[in-house]
């Protein structure tokens, strides 16, 4: 398989994935909205894609759109950096595809893989999300996850210690979301998980997420994973940052 024939496939399950929660409308010259009837306040599921460079006028038209729609936030994704991000917060995600046999990979023998309750997936997330996101949007945020995709967990001693979901369509398998309890980090939990569910996929296109600038990249790095692709994105978590037409031109 090339390279791009890699990222086609990739890029179409992505698509699919997004397809689950949001719809996807043309908004302007260089910007596709995508929106989240939903759950409007995440921002993942309701952005808008760039074909281009936008201009003032398209992002003023984006910014006041957000407004009339209650939302606090905006936030701008293409495959190519801007030339002018008009002073949102640029950050990086790599798509990373499995490029080597997962056999080698350190297991936990303490640990047991299965599909967790949603009680259980809303505990850990609670915990290590609802202070940074707020508990009620993690609580909905989960619930609304957790209807269209299938997650997976590891379990020490018969409690969560670790959990990710996958999507699967058209011989990929996209996996995403890992998050381990910080008490049983360092212990092979996360890579246990990671190895059952890449042996299983063995005859397909096994695929994940990780920011560019954080630790798990690495980890993935030193399991095989490889970048083929890479996602930029701009965001302005607080409307009051932006009052056109004074955007930033750096």
């Amino acid at each position: 398989m090339t390279a791009q024939e890699t990222v086609a496939r990739t890029r179409a399950a992505e698509r699919e994935l997004a397809l689950l929660f949001s719809e996807e409308r043309p908004f302007s010259a260089h910007l596709l909205k995508w929106e989240d009837p939903l759950l409007p306040d995440k921002y993942d599921q309701n952005c808008f894609c760039y074909t281009k460079q936008p201009d003032k006028a398209e992002l003023a038209a984006a910014l006041d759109y957000q407004k009339a729609r209650g939302a606090g936030f905006l936030k701008l994704e293409g495959d190519a950096p801007l030339e002018n991000s008009f002073g949102l917060e640029a950050s990086v995600t790599l798509t990373m595809t499995l490029c080597a046999s997962p056999e080698h990979w350190k297991q936990n023998p303490a640990v047991t893989v299965r599909r967790p309750t949603l009680e259980e997936a809303l505990d850990l997330e609670v915990r290590h999300y609802g202070k940074v996101y707020g508990e009620d949007f993690t609580r909905r945020n989960l619930r609304r996850m957790f209807e269209k995709l299938t997650y997976h967990g590891a379990y020490l001693d018969d409690t969560l210690a670790a959990m990710c979901y996958t999507f699967e369509y058209d011989g990929c398998v996209c996996l995403d979301g890992l998050l381990t309890d910080e008490a049983c980090r360092g212990q092979g939990v996360a890579t246990t998980l990671l190895r059952q569910l890449a042996g299983q996929s063995k005859d397909k296109l096994f695929f994940l997420h990780a920011d560019a600038d954080d630790t798990p990249r690495q980890m993935y790095e030193k399991l095989g994973f490889r970048t083929v692709d890479t996602l930029y994105e701009y965001l302005c978590p607080d409307l009051a940052l932006l009052c056109p037409p004074g955007f930033s031109e750096d």
